[in-house]
């Protein structure tokens, strides 16, 4: 059986020994490299003493048998940081405490050193008249042994809770890579309990080849970007939405990043939320949003605007919460909302949103007053001193009646030089008293032009809903005292009234 073996010791040594070449050649491909490169080659170093422990002459197989252990602890500490790496567990951690995991190769390697003195490692050995030698386990190689399959096992249990969380198209991946894992594992145990009358019959290093020949698979084609797998936590960590998961009672189970970060704003402190109710956590203020309604928008204390999503699961186990931060974007939505109400050269609404305000207003039971002012001469600006010119005494004569008008009435661009203001409350006496008044501060207004400076005037109509009018009807009646005011010498506001037209003589 030896003379079997020892073929396919060397060969697994070579083979292991190639492998690590490449792996350490890909080094700044992927993460996962340097790992398969240290598991690789305390494989080959593993199958290559193997080799000569099971048939060299006693000497030097009780030498090559010791110096397995220092393949067998590389094997040990490269499996702990492939699969810490493979599966995302405590990466950073992982870089602040490398130095550990040479603890026990140090250690392991101390002990069979030493052995030969205190027999602590291998109780006795027993040599063969063909080669090779069969050492009787001692106290501290059983302790070596537990605490490598402890690792082991900790590490297969971290797979396959990241395999269950993972996305679905890696779980492919971490199944491979479980396989892999347990092949040799699998061998070693057979080695040790079940092959005990030739102990150099051991067929772990020659299974670790099948180990990283799978692992190499996973980490060159398992995953279209050739990395290491995505984990639930690290996808719910790269969300820039605040992610969070709660049980039935409402108690928090898991937050991202981006959730830490918006409790603590929220809260106004930092610390652990896992384990709390979220009543408990954010207050009545925010309490109505993760109960009851599945959508909807959140204002907070300090001004920010949350769009907030409840993903109820089934069966009563709780829900997912996903909280977004749509301050900016409610901000420009009501920017671009504004915008498409509002005329591009004054600021005043335009004339589409003055019509859907008169629409409102006009089936109300207050009265309602409107004025149409005409800038005098308009046409002979433009010619005279151009259209910038005239743009210009747009935008002030506009700023005027609006800072005048406030939050009273409506000002809109009706079209041209033409605007319309909307007075809900007045009459039309009252309505022609402020007309009055806008037209003597807006005579007082200058606009600077290359001969000397240049005021511009201009002529109001103002006419009341009557009872059974519609908008169309008022407009149109206050445009007819517009034009009976250019038709009077202009500079003046004319009220159109059910009997006559009445002007307010300037």
């Amino acid at each position: 059986m030896r003379a079997v073996l020892v073929p396919a010791y060397v060969a697994a040594a070579l083979c292991a020994a190639l492998y690590a070449l490449l792996s350490w050649h890909r080094r700044h491909v992927t993460p996962l490299a340097k790992s398969l490169a240290l598991i690789t080659s305390g494989a080959a170093l593993w199958s290559l003493a193997q080799a000569f422990a099971a048939v060299a002459s006693p000497t030097v197989a009780v030498a090559a048998t010791y110096a397995m252990f220092p393949g067998v602890a590389m094997l040990v500490a490269g499996f702990h940081w492939h699969i810490t790496v493979f599966t995302g567990y405590g990466l950073d951690r992982l870089r602040r405490w490398h130095a550990l995991l040479l603890i026990h190769p140090v250690l392991l390697t101390s002990a069979v050193a030493t052995d030969p003195w205190h027999h602590a490692f291998f109780t006795s050995v027993t040599s063969h008249p063909d080669g090779g030698v069969t050492p009787h386990f001692g106290p501290l190689y059983w302790v070596h042994t537990l605490y490598s399959y402890t690792i082991i096992g900790i590490g297969m249990v971290r797979a396959v809770a990241a395999m269950r969380k993972a996305v679905r198209g890696h779980r492919r991946v971490f199944l491979i890579f479980l396989v892999g894992g347990l092949v040799p594992a699998a061998g070693n145990l057979v080695s040790i309990l079940l092959l005990t009358k030739d102990r150099q019959l051991d067929l772990t290093p020659i299974l670790f080849l099948i180990t990283a020949s799978m692992w190499w698979w996973a980490e060159r084609f398992g995953t279209p970007a050739r990395r290491t797998p995505v984990s639930y936590k690290q996808v719910i960590a790269a969300l820039r939405d605040a992610v969070m998961v709660l049980d039935a009672d409402g108690r928090f189970l898991d937050v991202n990043p981006a959730a830490v970060e918006l409790l603590a704003v929220l809260r106004g402190c930092g610390g652990s939320v896992v384990g709390r109710r979220w009543q408990d956590v954010l207050g009545p203020r925010l309490a109505s949003a993760f109960a009851g309604i599945d959508q909807q928008t959140v204002a907070s204390a300090d001004g920010r605007t949350y769009d907030v999503r409840v993903v109820r699961m089934p069966a009563e186990n709780g829900a997912v919460v996903v909280v977004r931060d749509i301050t900016e974007l409610e901000r420009l939505r009501a920017e671009l909302t504004d915008q498409a109400v509002r005329d591009g050269l004054t600021g005043v609404y335009n004339r589409r949103h003055l019509t859907a305000v008169l629409r409102e207003q006009v089936t109300g039971s207050q009265p309602l007053a409107a004025v149409m002012i005409d800038v005098d001469h308009f046409k002979a600006v433009n010619d005279t001193y151009g259209h910038a010119v005239g743009d210009e005494v747009l935008i002030r004569l506009a700023r005027e009646i609006g800072d005048a008008v406030g939050a009273a009435g409506t000002v809109a661009r009706y079209g041209g030089e033409e605007f319309a203001i909307l007075l809900p409350g007045a009459d039309a006496r009252t309505a022609a008293g402020l007309a009055e008044q806008w037209r003597h501060r807006c005579a007082q207004i200058t606009v600077a032009t290359p001969v000397g400076p240049l005021r511009a005037t201009f002529s109001a109509g103002v006419a009341q809903l009557e009872p059974g009018e519609n908008a169309e009807d008022l407009l149109r009646r206050a445009d007819r005292a517009l034009y009976a005011a250019k038709e009077r010498g202009r500079d003046r506001v004319v009220t159109d009234g059910p009997e006559r037209l009445t002007a307010v003589l300037p």
